[in-house]
């Protein structure tokens, strides 16, 4: 018997240790190129805001055209985030997230040759259609590849991709526009959108060669290691029951309609971060488009940091909702600072945008893996790209809504108020209206997570 009970022991440190090889190895392999993806992802649709300094004036375009044109982006995202991610269900996800990225790589080559604003509004619709279906569906796709803890981190590092797109957005842009300005007749920024978007296209291909569907179909893994990885994820499977009834109809499910109003208030935030850092900067006193560069770059670098930072302390499931409004409190901070410090202290101007690229990465992470907990089955697989969806509204209204703004009174201050007060209203929601939603884990559904808020 002791020999057995031994053997037993044995057998199983053995299969731990495949457990966590498997894991490393997905990590390794599957990571690096969804982490890349997702930030040439952002360098597509954030890059404007840096093209914003010369193409401006080149095409003769005010703050209205270029906060429309920024905005439509998130019409097409928000038309197609549904029927991509269904796609995805009937044909795969390395098909899928491949071919989206390949599409949106085209799309923005085509940026290059934008000379009137019917064309800048068709391209950013399109670039937006082409986009609605990855982060939704890398949602999924994680939650097919890791439990828990695991893909908390893992997601957090992948969502850090949208801070460092504006790294690369800030280096390579500010070189661009200096250096190769009036390179072969075309201004920097139409060099800027093609040097930045040819990336994509050849990682789309090393996506499609490389990415497995799901563990059982990777063969890098062995046929124990995939068995080992499927029992494991479902073990610890983090997915609720759906709130209310199961027949209940998607568009019924208070859950879904609740997760897309705390969604929208971060979305409203990062979109206003995103796409006008740059001319923030620029009037904090930051001088040269290396030197805005280099300071749209750092701020993102720390606040990648501390993204992954609040993420890591906050990525139990019983905090992921405390942490995710907390990250919501830094953002909305943010932003009303900077409304009183862009024009006197560019120290200040820099920390507060730190702050703030910490707080939308940290709560916008925190929220998918905290919704991934209140859903499951249909509302799972058609409620992640819905919430992605509607909640995608903010990231089209608010460039327009600073846009009028700055061209109406001649500053942003008024426009940045009222984000970091819809800000301020997804605290409520995440404190309040998520609590209202949550239940109980059935411990069949869930024998690993205890004491979920």
């Amino acid at each position: 018997m002791e020999l057995m009970n031994q053997a037993c022991v044995h057998e199983s440190s053995s299969d731990d240790a495949l457990l966590r090889k498997a894991y490393a190895a997905a990590q390794w392999r599957i990571l690096p190129i969804l982490f890349c993806l997702w930030m040439l992802a952002w360098v597509g649709r954030s890059n404007v805001a840096f093209a914003k300094l010369q193409m401006v004036v080149d095409l003769r375009f005010s703050e209205t055209v270029y906060g429309l044109g920024a905005g439509l982006f998130f019409v097409g995202y928000v038309l197609f985030g549904m029927p991509t991610t269904m796609l995805q269900k009937k044909f795969g996800a390395r098909a899928v997230l491949a071919g989206v990225a390949g599409a949106w790589g085209v799309t923005s080559v085509a940026m290059t040759f934008v000379n009137s604003a019917p064309t800048f509004y068709a391209l950013r619709f399109l670039l937006g259609v082409f986009e609605a279906g990855f982060y939704p569906g890398v949602v999924l796709y994680f939650n097919a590849w890791f439990p828990g803890k695991r893909r908390t981190r893992n997601f957090s590092i992948f969502h850090s991709g949208a801070l460092f797109s504006t790294v690369t957005i800030g280096l390579t842009g500010g070189f661009v526009l200096e250096n190769l300005n009036g390179l072969a007749g075309f201004h920097g920024w139409r060099w800027m959108f093609f040097t930045q978007a040819i990336p994509t296209v050849v990682l789309a291909c090393v996506a499609f060669a490389v990415l497995p569907n799901v563990p059982g179909s990777a063969k890098w893994l062995s046929a124990r290691q995939r068995e080992l990885v499927e029992n494991d994820l479902r073990k610890n499977a983090e997915t609720m029951n759906d709130v209310g009834t199961v027949e209940r109809p998607l568009l019924l499910n208070p859950a879904v309609w609740i997760l897309s109003a705390a969604y929208f208030c971060l979305l409203a935030a990062t979109a206003a971060l995103f796409f006008f850092s740059p001319t923030i900067l620029r009037e904090a006193g930051f001088e040269g488009y290396k030197e805005i560069g280099r300071a749209v770059a750092g701020a993102c670098i720390f606040g990648a940091l501390g993204n992954v930072l609040i993420c890591s302390i906050g990525g139990a499931p019983h905090r992921r909702r405390s942490f995710c409004a907390l990250a919501s409190v830094f953002t909305a901070a943010s932003l009303s600072g900077l409304v009183f410090s862009w024009h006197s202290s560019a120290g200040a101007t820099f920390f507060l945008l730190v702050l703030g690229f910490a707080g939308t990465g940290a709560g916008i992470s925190l929220f998918w893996q905290m919704s991934v907990g209140l859903l499951s089955g249909k509302s799972l697989v058609l409620g992640v790209p819905l919430i992605s969806s509607v909640a995608n509204v903010a990231g089209f209204l608010t460039p327009i809504l600073i846009g009028y703004v700055r061209d109406a009174t001649g500053t942003y201050a008024s426009g940045f108020i009222m984000v970091a007060c819809v800000q301020a209203l997804g605290v409520g929601v995440l404190l309040f209206g998520v609590q209202r939603i949550m239940r109980p884990r059935s411990r069949a559904a869930d024998i690993s997570v205890q004491n979920a808020v």
